[in-house]
C-alpha cells in the first residue's frame, strides 16, 4: 500500500521534480521577504531536501501582508528568516530548513558550497553584488529575481550559471559598478519604482508570487539538467499591464570590462583556523608551496579605523566597510555621518593586524578564505 509521503510526490515523479532528483538538493534563498517567502514555500511544495534561508532583517507591520508565514503570532520583531522557517517547518515536514540572519556577505563558504542554486529574492542592490560575488567566488548557479517597479506590474528572472558566463555584475553599468564595488553608497536602492502614477498599483503579494514561481522552475530545471545551453546567462522578463502583457527573453553576454572576469584567477580558497593568528596559518599556506610568500586576500575590505563627521571621535570599528556606510554610528554622539580613514583588503604576514585571528578580525566562520600567493 503507498505510504502517505509516496502520495504527496506521485504527480511530481512524472516531472523533472522526482524524489531522486529533489530530496537530496540543498538550495539557499537569500531575502526572505515578500519574493523569498513565496520561493521558499514552492520548494517545499516540491519536497527540496534542504533550504537555506538567509536574511538579516526582522519582521515589521508592513511585512505581514506579504506571506502568511510571516503572519504567525509573536512574529514581529523577530527575524525572518526564522519565522519563516519555523512555519514552513509545519507544513513541509521533509525540507530540513536551515536559517541565517546575517547579511549574505557574512555567510562562510562553506556553508553556501554544498547549495546547488543560490536564489536572489532582495530588493537591496549591494546585497544582489554580494550574492553574485559568492556565486562567482564558488561557481555556482544563480537565480536572480526581482519585482520591477510597483507602478508597471514587471518582473524578471536571471539565470547566472557563474564561471565563465556572464555574472550579476556584468549587468550593471560601469559607473554602477564602481559605485557598488567601492562601497561609496550609504545605501543600496530598492528596485521599486516611484509612486507618482495614476494607474492602478499591482499588488506586491500576487506579483511575487508570479516571479517566484518563474525563479524557482526555470532556476531548477536548468540546474537539474546542465548542458550547453545552460552554461550561458539568460534573463526572463514579464510584463502584465492591461491590456496588452508582454514576456522577452534574451541572453547576457559576459562584459568585457567587468573586474570579475577581467583575468584569470590563480588565489586558492582555503579553509583557516578562526583562532589561530593568521601570521602563523600564512606561514603555513607559504610553507605548503615552496615557501611562495602567502597573503590572505579579504573578499569585502574592513574598516579598521573611522571618524565621525560629527564630533571627530576616532576610532576602530572592524566592520565590513558596506556596513558601517549603510549602518554605522559614532560611539561617541551616535552620529550616522562617518568617514572611513583606514581599510584593511589585504592581509600579509608581516601586517600589523596578522596577529589576530579570522574571529577576532570579525571574518565569518566556515568560510572558504582566499589565499594568494607572490610568486
Amino acid at each position: 500500500m503507498p505510504t502517505f509521503n509516496s502520495l504527496i510526490y506521485e504527480r511530481l515523479e512524472m516531472t523533472s521534480y522526482t524524489r531522486e532528483a529533489i530530496g537530496g538538493l540543498a538550495v539557499a534563498v537569500v531575502g526572505c521577504g515578500a519574493l523569498g517567502s513565496e520561493a521558499a514555500r514552492l520548494l517545499g511544495l516540491l519536497g527540496l531536501g534542504t533550504v537555506l534561508l538567509i536574511d538579516p532583517d526582522r519582521v515589521e507591520a508592513t511585512n505581514l501582508i506579504h506571506s502568511p508565514y510571516l503572519r504567525s503570532k509573536n512574529s514581529l520583531g523577530r527575524h525572518k528568516a526564522e519565522v519563516l522557517a519555523e512555519n514552513l517547518a509545519a507544513h513541509f515536514p521533509d525540507t530540513h530548513w536551515q536559517t541565517l540572519a546575517c547579511e549574505i556577505a557574512d555567510v562562510g563558504f562553506q556553508r553556501l558550497r554544498r547549495c546547488a542554486l543560490l536564489l536572489s529574492c532582495t530588493d537591496n542592490t549591494l546585497a544582489r553584488v554580494e550574492t553574485g560575488y559568492a556565486a562567482h567566488r564558488l561557481r555556482l548557479p544563480m537565480m536572480d529575481a526581482g519585482l520591477k517597479g510597483r507602478a508597471v506590474w514587471s518582473g524578471r528572472v536571471a539565470w547566472l550559471p557563474g564561471g565563465r558566463a556572464a555574472c550579476y555584475l556584468c549587468q550593471l553599468g560601469e559607473a554602477r559598478r564602481a559605485e557598488l564595488l567601492s562601497f561609496s553608497l550609504s545605501a543600496a536602492q530598492s528596485c521599486s519604482a516611484p509612486l507618482h502614477t495614476d494607474q492602478p498599483l499591482p499588488s506586491t503579494p500576487t506579483m511575487a508570487s508570479i516571479v517566484a514561481a518563474l525563479q524557482v522552475d526555470l532556476g531548477l530545471r536548468l540546474a537539474l539538467t546542465p548542458s550547453e545551453l545552460t552554461e550561458q546567462a539568460y534573463a526572463w522578463e514579464l510584463s502584465l499591464p492591461l491590456p496588452e502583457t508582454s514576456w522577452h527573453s534574451f541572453t547576457i553576454r559576459p562584459s568585457a570590462d567587468c573586474p570579475w572576469h577581467s583575468s584569470e584567477d590563480s588565489s586558492d580558497m582555503v579553509i583557516l583556523p578562526m583562532d589561530q593568528p593568521l601570521n602563523e596559518s600564512l606561514a603555513q599556506q607559504s610553507a605548503q608551496t615552496e615557501n611562495q610568500p602567502a597573503s590572505l586576500e579579504l573578499d569585502w575590505p574592513l574598516c579598521v579605523k573611522a571618524r565621525c563627521n560629527r564630533c571627530r571621535h576616532l576610532w576602530s570599528p572592524m566592520l565590513r566597510l558596506a556596513v558601517l556606510r549603510r549602518r554605522g554610528v559614532c560611539p561617541a554622539c551616535g552620529e550616522s555621518s562617518l568617514s572611513a580613514i583606514e581599510t584593511l583588503a589585504r592581509v600579509t604576514i608581516g601586517d600589523s593586524f596578522a596577529h589576530l585571528t579570522p574571529r577576532q578580525l570579525g571574518l565569518p566562520p566556515d568560510h572558504l578564505f582566499t589565499i594568494a600567493r607572490s610568486l
